[in-house]
C-alpha cells in the first residue's frame, strides 16, 4: 500500500495535538541588558558663596573675608587687622562680628561644626541664627529650621601674636531631623597684619614709645602728677580688675574715673605747608559712670609757650582750663579740657569726642558727639572759637570695649573731620569736615615744628579713659 507524504504529516500533526496533558513543552526567552545606573542624595545643607568688606580706621586697614562651596564642604579667606587684647589666657582679637560663610538648609537638623588641633589659636567662637557656640577648642551645636543662615566669627582668641598666615580647617556635620547624618570639611585661611602705631604702641605684645613726649595732668583746675600714668604688663590687671582678673593688657591711662580731671600727652613734629594731617588712637576704659564721659581730644598745631618737648616739662606744662567748673566752659558738654600755653596770637585746633553728648545731654541743634575749637591766646586773655554737639551717629562704648578714633586736618580745605569707631559692636560717630574759617581766624599753617598731641578727660561723669595706641601721618 502506498500512502502519500501528505497524509503522513497530517498523521503527525494528529499525534502531537493528541499528547496526553500530562507532557509539558517549555520554552525560556532570556534576554540581556547593559547600562550605567546614577544614584544621587539632595545635600540638605549647602554653602553659598559670599563675601564682606569693612574699612576700619585705626591701620587703615581692611577687615575682609570672603569664601566659596567647595566639593567636600566651603574654603574662605580673611584679612584681619591684629588688633588684640591680653589676656592670661592669649592675645583675644578685638573685632566686630566677620561673617565666615552663608548656607542654606532645605529641612531641619542640627549643625555641629570643630576645629581641628592648632597651635596658634586659644579659642574661637561661631554665632549662627543669634546664638554664640564655641568652636575651638571643642565642637558647638546648632538646631536649625529650613531657611538661610550666616556664620559669623565673633571670638578668636590667638596663643601668641602672629602675623602672616594662620590656616584652620575642620569638619561640620549636619542630621536633618528625619535621615543620616552628612559631613563636610572646610579650611580658612587667615591673613593677620599688624596695623601702624607710630608714635605709641602697647598691642601685640609690644610696649613702645617711639618719640620723645611729655604728660600733663590735672584735677580741677589744678596741675597732677598722678596721670596720665603707664600700666606695665605686671601692674595692668589692677587697671581692668573692674571688668575681669584675666586681663594683663598695658595701657596708659590718661585720667582716674573721677569727676573734672583731664591728662594730656603731647609730642613735636615738623611740618610742610600744605600737608593734611591724621592722628589716630585706639583707647579704652574699665569703669566709670553709667554715662562715661568726656571722651578723647586731638590737638593740632601747638605752638608753645614756655614749655617744651623735655624733661623739664614733664607734668609742667603751662596751661588753662576750659571747664564749667572754673566759669571757662564753652560747649554743654566737654568736661574739663586742658588747653596749653601757645605762643601769642597763634592758632591751633583742638578736636574731642566726647560719647555724652546724645545719652547724658540732648538739645535741640546738637546732632553728634564732636566739638571742635580754635585756640588762641593773647597777653590779656585767653580766645576759643567753637562749633560743639556736631556730628552725625553717636554710641556709648561699654567697658573695654576698644574704641577707635581718627582725626583728620586737610590743609586744601582747611577743615577737620572724624571718626570715632567701638571696634566691638561696630557703632560709630561721624564727624563731617569741618570749615575752621567759618568761626575762627585758624588759617593753614606754614611749615615748621609744632607740638600735637592727645587727652583724655572727665566732667560730671567720668570714666578712666586709656590710650592703647597712637598713630600720626602727614601726606
Amino acid at each position: 500500500m502506498k500512502v502519500s507524504k501528505r497524509v503522513v504529516a497530517m498523521a503527525i500533526l494528529l499525534a502531537l495535538v493528541m499528547v496526553p496533558s500530562s507532557l509539558v513543552i517549555v520554552s525560556d526567552v532570556i534576554n540581556t541588558y547593559r547600562g550605567n545606573m546614577r544614584i544621587s542624595t539632595t545635600q540638605p545643607i549647602k554653602v553659598t558663596p559670599g563675601s564682606f568688606l569693612y574699612q576700619t580706621p585705626c591701620g587703615q586697614l581692611l577687615i575682609q573675608s570672603q569664601w566659596a562651596p567647595t566639593g567636600t564642604g566651603f574654603s574662605g579667606s580673611m584679612n584681619l587687622p591684629l588688633i588684640t587684647l591680653s589676656t592670661t589666657n592669649g592675645y583675644r582679637l578685638m573685632m566686630t562680628p566677620i561673617p565666615m560663610f552663608s548656607l542654606t538648609t532645605s529641612t531641619s537638623g542640627v549643625l555641629t561644626l570643630g576645629i581641628n588641633t592648632n597651635p596658634y589659636i586659644a579659642s574661637a567662637y561661631l554665632n549662627i541664627g543669634g546664638t554664640t557656640q564655641q568652636v575651638y577648642p571643642g565642637t558647638g551645636t546648632w538646631s536649625l529650621t529650613t531657611g538661610s543662615y550666616t556664620a559669623n566669627l565673633t571670638g578668636l582668641t590667638l596663643t601668641t601674636p602672629v602675623t602672616g598666615t594662620v590656616t584652620l580647617s575642620g569638619n561640620y556635620n549636619f542630621t536633618p531631623t528625619t535621615g543620616v547624618t552628612f559631613t563636610y570639611t572646610f579650611t580658612e585661611t587667615l591673613n593677620l597684619k599688624q596695623p601702624s602705631f607710630n608714635i605709641m604702641n602697647l598691642l601685640n605684645g609690644y610696649q613702645n614709645w617711639y618719640v620723645p613726649h611729655v604728660y600733663q595732668g590735672d584735677y580741677q583746675g589744678t596741675r597732677t602728677y598722678q596721670w596720665p600714668v603707664y600700666y606695665p604688663l605686671s601692674a595692668a590687671p589692677q587697671y581692668w580688675a573692674p571688668i575681669s582678673t584675666g586681663i594683663n593688657q598695658p595701657v596708659l591711662m590718661m585720667v582716674q574715673a573721677r569727676q573734672w580731671s583731664a591728662g594730656a600727652m603731647f609730642w613735636s613734629e615738623a611740618y610742610t605747608s600744605g600737608q593734611s594731617v591724621t592722628i589716630t588712637i585706639l583707647g579704652t576704659y574699665s569703669s566709670g559712670t553709667s554715662n562715661p564721659a568726656d571722651g578723647y581730644e586731638f590737638y593740632f598745631f601747638i605752638v608753645p609757650n614756655g614749655w617744651a618737648i623735655s624733661s623739664s616739662s614733664n607734668y609742667s606744662i603751662p596751661y588753662s582750663v576750659s571747664s564749667s567748673q572754673i566759669g571757662t566752659q564753652v560747649s554743654p558738654v566737654q568736661g574739663e579740657v586742658i588747653l596749653p600755653v601757645s605762643v601769642y596770637n597763634t592758632w591751633y585746633v583742638v578736636v574731642q569726642w566726647d560719647p555724652y553728648w546724645q545719652y547724658g545731654y540732648t538739645a535741640s541743634g546738637y546732632t553728634g558727639q564732636w566739638n571742635v575749637w580754635a585756640v588762641s591766646y593773647t597777653p590779656s586773655r585767653l580766645r576759643i572759637n567753637s562749633v560743639n554737639g556736631v556730628g552725625s551717629g553717636y554710641f556709648k562704648p561699654n567697658p573695654g570695649d576698644y574704641i577707635c578714633v581718627s582725626v583728620t586736618y586737610n590743609a586744601t580745605t582747611n577743615t577737620v573731620s572724624g571718626i570715632a569707631v567701638d571696634l566691638n559692636t561696630g557703632a560709630y560717630a561721624i564727624l563731617p569736615p569741618i570749615n575752621l574759617a567759618s568761626f575762627s581766624n585758624f588759617k593753614p599753617p606754614n611749615s615748621g615744628t609744632y607740638v600735637f598731641g592727645v587727652a583724655g578727660n572727665t566732667g560730671g561723669a567720668y570714666a578712666n579713659w586709656a590710650i592703647l595706641a597712637v598713630n600720626y601721618t602727614a601726606r
